[in-house]
C-alpha cells in the first residue's frame, strides 16, 4: 500500500514538472539578462488550499486545508514562511498544522524546488507538537497562481497518550494565489 502511494506521488510530481516545463518553454532562458531580476509570483503574500493523504503507523486518511505564506526572492533563491492547517478524516487524527520556513531554488522561471522545516502540531485525543520537515515542487500556472506537490513528515512525541512516538507522512497537492500584486 505504501509503495503504491509513493509511486502515485512520483507520477503526479513528474506530471507537474513536465506540464510546467512545457508551459515555460517560451520563457526567458536561465542565461539571458533579466531572468533573476524580473518581477515574479515567487515574491510576496500568498494563500491557498491543499488536499492529500496522511499515513501513520496506527492510522491513515485524507487531509485537506489551507495555507498562508510570504516569500522573498534573491536571484534564483526563494525563501519564506508558511503556516497551514488541515482537517483529517482519519480515525485518530483530528487535524494537523504547522509553521515552517521554506527555502527553494528556481530551476526554471516557473519551477521551484524547495525544502521546508518547522513546528508541527497534531490533534489526536489531545494536541501534541513536534518537528515537521519536507520537500516539494511548485509550478507557476499563471501570473497569480501556482500549483504544488509536497511531502511532509511530522515527528510527534505523543508523551504516552495512546500512540507512542509517531511519524506521520503527508503527501498533498495544492494551489496558491498571490494576494499582493
Amino acid at each position: 500500500m505504501v509503495l503504491r502511494k509513493e509511486l502515485f506521488g512520483l507520477a503526479v510530481l513528474a506530471g507537474l514538472a513536465l506540464s510546467v516545463t512545457g508551459a515555460q518553454a517560451g520563457g526567458t532562458p536561465r542565461g539571458e539578462a533579466g531572468y533573476a531580476d524580473r518581477p515574479s509570483i515567487w515574491q510576496g503574500l500568498y494563500g491557498g488550499v491543499h488536499l492529500g493523504h496522511a499515513d501513520a503507523d496506527f492510522d491513515d486518511g485524507l487531509v485537506g486545508g489551507v495555507q498562508l505564506g510570504y516569500n522573498w526572492r534573491n536571484g534564483l533563491i526563494v525563501y519564506g514562511l508558511e503556516a497551514d492547517i488541515s482537517a483529517s478524516n482519519a480515525d485518530f487524527i483530528d487535524w494537523l498544522g504547522s509553521v515552517r520556513g521554506r527555502v527553494g531554488y528556481l530551476i526554471q522561471p516557473g519551477l521551484l524546488l524547495y525544502g521546508t522545516a518547522g513546528l508541527g502540531v497534531v490533534s489526536f485525543d489531545n494536541t501534541e507538537s513536534g518537528f515537521v520537515f519536507g520537500l516539494g515542487v511548485e509550478g507557476k500556472l499563471s501570473e497569480t497562481m501556482t500549483a504544488r506537490l509536497e511531502y511532509l513528515n511530522y515527528s510527534i512525541d505523543n508523551n504516552g497518550h495512546g500512540h507512542g512516538d509517531d511519524d506521520i507522512s503527508v503527501i498533498r497537492a495544492g494551489v496558491n494565489i498571490k494576494l499582493n500584486r
